[in-house]
């Protein structure tokens, strides 16, 4: 008799998928947290402003908006790519993944490294069009990685106990990878800029920096290829796939996962608007620069991990959806105070140490969802699959992922129209605070959003 106790995967597909997880965090957490700042900083403190901060966001806004288009398209052709090498595959390895992994982690190179040489050295529209057109290029090569990267853990863990193991793999990755991607880099600018003074800054720090996580990312990414055992095979699954269109209606009728891109839309709208912000508020709000962010993100990636201890032990007890209401509310109280720490009449000093406890506490949300998302993803999953008799995680990852993507354009235009109305310099730095309160509000509809998540009658499979 079959020992249904046998683990899914083995760990070394957990740690491979978990260090590819770090890969994802720095080919996108660095661009996201600093590309804004960087083709915009802060005016009057002698940086160089490669484009003005009321033409930037159309920089990120197109880009996200194109990433988001490719997302669900990229799916749909990893799930329709049959499993058996053909006459393209160089290099003869199997799956509808991994050949996705390979080929885009390599080809992503180039745009990671490229965005950060915008063309002139001063105020131009035509770094406005170049950064445009290498961050488009950028989140196509991401995406051709990310998606069918996504799309293994749900595919190779498909039992409940199974899919919160997995999500702990990816939070950990997804965690020591925002660590490497948002914490280490603040004091790393700093670091590789040699000709950095007081009142004197280069572009040097930055280029190196990306250059760097962009040949470490190549290497994260290839582990999965090499170490992970694609489970489907689509020579012993001859069913028609359904049509595009008719897919992307399925999943319009799938309530679970409607419910699920709504609430992360409106919540990951704020979240990400603050973090946009951040660069600046450490700078305006708290009176520091791009170490103050390191500052910041040790304490939040602290409890984030920590958290990790207990959250498989409470998700055995409360459901997903009671999960995610928890890491939203956690986030959604705590935003609204970056604005009340930078407006406090206290030292400098003090507004950094209150704003790491305040970050401490986001992180406890943080670690939450990185692992609950596997799990709530999978039931979509599994209910379509209920429904459809098709295995599809990669389109619904596509879906997911312009969920997110669209949700980025929202919170560029969140950061930058509160910047550019109430102000981003030291004079006039109010459009900074008030990005937190604003972020608050669309965190609480995204907890609202998913009061309305279903209780889903799903035939569980303890096999792949």
């Amino acid at each position: 008799m079959e020992d249904n106790r046998r683990p899914e995967f083995s760990w070394i597909e957990g740690m491979a998928i978990s260090l590819a997880m770090i890969g994802v965090q720095l080919s996108s957490e660095v661009l996201n947290q600093w590309g804004f700042y960087f083709y915009s900083p802060s005016e009057g403190v002698g940086r160089t402003i490669y484009v003005a901060i009321k033409f930037v966001w159309i920089i990120f806004f197109i880009g996200t908006l194109w990433d988001a288009v490719t997302d669900p398209l990229i799916g749909s052709w990893s799930d329709k790519t049959k499993t058996t090498p053909g006459v393209f595959r160089y290099f003869r390895m199997r799956g509808r993944r991994r050949p996705f992994i390979f080929y885009g982690s390599i080809l992503l190179m180039l745009p990671a490294i490229a965005f950060w040489f915008p063309p002139v050295e001063e105020t131009s529209m035509a770094n406005l069009a170049y950064g445009t057109i290498l961050l488009c290029l950028h989140w196509t090569m991401f995406t051709i990685v990310y998606i069918p990267l996504n799309a293994l853990a749900p595919e190779i863990a498909r039992s409940e106990r199974a899919r919160i193991s997995m999500g702990t793999y990816v939070a950990v990755g997804m965690i020591l990878g925002l660590a490497m991607a948002a914490v280490l880099p603040g004091e790393l600018i700093v670091w590789l800029d040699p000709a950095r003074t007081e009142d004197s800054f280069s572009a040097m720090g930055y280029r190196r920096l990306a250059a760097s996580m962009a040949v470490l990312s190549l290497l994260l990414f290839q582990l999965p290829v090499w170490l992970v055992r694609e489970r489907y095979d689509s020579e012993s699954a001859p069913r028609q796939h359904a049509p595009v269109l008719r897919s992307y209606l399925d999943a319009c009728r799938n309530r679970a996962f409607v419910v699920y891109a709504l609430a992360f839309f409106c919540f990951t709208s704020g979240f990400l608007a603050a973090q946009r912000a951040l660069p600046y508020w450490a700078e305006l709000g708290l009176g520091g620069d791009e170490g103050t962010v390191t500052i910041l993100m040790l304490p939040f990636i602290l409890t984030a991990l920590l958290s990790l201890a207990v959250i498989p032990a409470l998700a055995r007890r409360l459901h997903v959806k009671w999960m995610i209401i928890l890491a939203f509310f956690i986030i959604a109280t705590g935003l609204p105070c970056m604005y009340l720490i930078g407006a406090a009449n206290v030292t400098s000093s003090t507004k950094v140490v209150l704003g790491a406890l305040l970050f401490a506490y986001c992180g406890i949300g943080q670690g939450i969802m990185y692992v609950m998302i596997t799990p709530i993803l999978g039931e979509a999953i599994d209910y379509d699959e209920q429904r459809s008799g098709e295995r599809r995680e990669a389109l619904y990852n596509g879906l997911s992922g312009f969920t997110w993507k669209a949700s980025m354009g929202t919170a560029i235009a969140i950061a930058s129209m509160s910047m550019h109305t109430w102000g981003n310099s030291p004079e006039h730095g109010t459009g900074v605070l008030l990005v937190g309160p604003i972020a608050g509000v669309f965190a609480v509809l995204g907890l609202a959003s998913m009061l309305f998540y279903p209780k889903l009658h799903l035939t569980r499979q303890d096999k792949p």
